[in-house]
């Protein structure tokens, strides 16, 4: 297992050596992808939580797409200050509840809450890990998806990405972080359905849960299976409780610790927390 507090070094190290870290942007495919375009900015960090590096709680990572938009100043993309504004600046309960991001954050709170009942929504975002498919942005209106060949470039850094982050849980959000694992994963251990399933990724079991992008309305929200009656995505519930089942199975092969003394039945919603997730 990763040393704690190691990861954010790690992974700028790794950034550094691969030409991809914003303040020394020399990727190789740099001209390629920008394609003389006037909103072209450069990598992204990651975001890696603090709880995360710590392995406080089972290491969940979300692999997306490109960022959407990307801040013009290239220290605003390094690891600690994606940290600090993901982790202290970002109000969490402003978000605009069918978006991405809160959306994001609400499927990290149903997998967490089952290791840490007393989880609040807003407080997932200090367990949690997101990296980006594309590491860098195009930029486009309306925040639409990057060109094609971002994706297939940036594919050769994610296997070191995610060898350093060293995830337990993998959750991809649209086709091309689905295409990215793909890539390379070892095997497929065991298939649950469409969506999830047990991949080995350097030689440890990891849950893989994909799904559709949040933006893909009517697709997700039918994955995401909310209920009224009950105040609850019946879809997320589902797939936390298998998560929960396959880290508490003490017979798996895994780099990380045990998580066989935490809660072993799925907590209740409180009406204070199900009132959040509109």
């Amino acid at each position: 297992m990763i040393r704690r507090r190691q990861v954010l070094q790690k992974l700028e190290r790794y950034y550094d050596t691969n030409g991809i870290l914003s303040t020394r942007f020399c990727c190789s495919f740099k001209k390629q992808c920008s394609c003389d375009c006037d909103t072209f900015t450069g990598p992204k960090s990651a975001f890696v939580s603090s709880g995360y590096e710590a392995h406080s709680l089972p290491r969940l990572l979300f692999l997306s797409l490109d960022s959407g938009s990307g801040a013009e100043q290239d220290e605003d993309r390094l690891p600690g200050f994606v940290r600090k504004q993901e982790e202290i600046d970002r109000d969490v309960l402003i978000l605009p509840k069918h978006k991405h991001w809160y959306r994001t954050h609400e499927l990290a709170w149903y997998i967490l809450r089952q290791f840490e009942p007393d989880l609040r929504i807003e407080d997932a975002r200090r367990y949690f890990a997101h990296a980006n498919s594309a590491k860098c942005c195009m930029n486009n209106p309306h925040r639409r998806k990057a060109n094609a060949i971002l994706f297939r470039n940036c594919r050769v850094y994610l296997k070191g990405e995610l060898s350093i982050l060293s995830p337990e849980i993998v959750v991809t959000q649209g086709s091309e972080a689905k295409a990215g694992i793909e890539s390379i994963r070892e095997e497929t251990i065991q298939r649950f359905n469409e969506f999830s399933s047990i991949i080995l990724f350097e030689g440890c079991e990891v849950f893989w849960l994909h799904t559709y992008h949040p933006s893909n309305w009517g697709a997700f929200n039918k994955q995401r299976d909310f209920d009224k009656v009950s105040n609850s995505a019946r879809g997320w519930v589902r797939y936390a409780t298998m998560i929960h089942d396959f880290l508490t199975t003490s017979t798996r092969t895994h780099s990380g610790q045990q998580w066989s003394q935490v809660i072993l039945k799925p907590p209740s919603l409180s009406p204070r927390d199900t009132g959040r997730l509109f």
